[in-house]
């Protein structure tokens, strides 16, 4: 017969092995669950019951409880309030935001500013209904994020957030025409299209509207991964790390874009950027250290055009 008592020796030997390439600092342990400090992260083994709600929090609408229909304060975006998140592996949990609140008015230009870990790219995941809160509220647009399903999720980015990303992710298949003729169809009011050969013409990209991703340079790439994001023109246009891979002229070029996007659209602009060149560039800066606030600061911005259109 096997040794049940030896077999539960060699488990609890093989968790703790297990725990030890964490590289753990300390363990705060507790009878269920118990906390493990890793250099600022927080991670936490958790019980069953434990882990079901942190499940049902992060993946599953929340339910409705009066707060569902709650809408911006006048003036406001986004409002952000409490807000944790934690993301589960197993059983073990890693806080990676702790207890964020902020503001953002529209018509601002926000930079979320921080070291690479500190919970930025998760929080703007999080503004822009790419990923759910833990717990905490979080209103963007009037709408309460936290309650929505995973289609009403899909439609609230198809109406109010235009995205830039890092990569690109232009389609292969598609000239630069094309590509952002995908952001105008995506905005379903008329009454908000814009002209796309115009905004080819404007931001001087004439000479590639007819090219495929593969005939143009990186930063030429980037700048119509912006006009499909302008085409779209939604009222927030988030941008993670959106100079991380380009050289200074090319990154200047694409500032001076969303600037432009921000002064002539009255577009809310929330960008990811651990620059403090870029942050210079913005009229609130939200400090993030280890999943928390650090320091918010408003400011007058630093302007890489003319304040006011000619």
């Amino acid at each position: 017969m096997p040794n049940k008592s030896k077999e539960k020796k060699e488990t609890n030997k093989q968790q703790k092995n297990d725990l030890n390439k964490l590289n753990i600092i300390d363990i705060i342990k507790h009878k269920e669950p118990f906390e493990i400090k890793d250099e600022g992260l927080n991670i936490k083994v958790l019980d069953s019951s434990t882990l079901k709600k942190f499940k049902l929090g992060n993946n599953k609408p929340r339910k409705k409880d009066g707060k569902e229909k709650k809408t911006n304060s006048e003036g406001y975006i986004v409002e952000v309030d409490d807000v944790k998140k934690t993301y589960l592996s197993g059983n073990v949990a890693t806080d990676v935001l702790m207890g964020v609140s902020f503001k953002i008015k529209r018509g601002e230009i926000a930079i979320l500013y921080g070291k690479s870990g500190s919970g930025k790219s998760t929080l703007l995941n999080i503004i822009s209904a790419l990923d759910r809160p833990t717990s905490g509220e979080v209103v963007v647009n009037d709408v309460s994020l936290p309650y929505l399903s995973d289609s009403k999720q899909t439609i609230f980015r198809r109406d109010n957030i235009s995205f830039i990303f890092q990569n690109y992710n232009l389609l292969q298949n598609l000239n630069s025409y094309d590509n952002v003729e995908t952001g105008a169809y995506l905005q379903r009011n008329k009454t908000k299209h814009l002209d796309i050969k115009k905004l080819f013409k404007d931001f001087d990209l004439e000479e590639c509207m007819y090219k495929y991703p593969s005939q143009m340079s990186g930063g030429q790439q980037q700048r119509v991964s912006i006009l499909r994001a302008i085409a779209k023109n939604a009222d927030i246009l988030v941008a993670d790390e959106p100079t991380g891979a380009l050289d200074e002229k090319t990154g200047q070029i694409v500032l001076k874009i969303l600037q432009e996007i921000n002064r002539d659209y009255g577009t809310t602009i929330i960008i990811v950027s651990h620059d403090p060149d870029v942050a210079l560039l913005a009229d609130k800066v939200i400090y993030l250290e280890l999943g928390r606030i650090k320091e918010i600061i408003s400011q007058e911005r630093k302007w890489l055009i003319e304040k006011n259109k000619q």
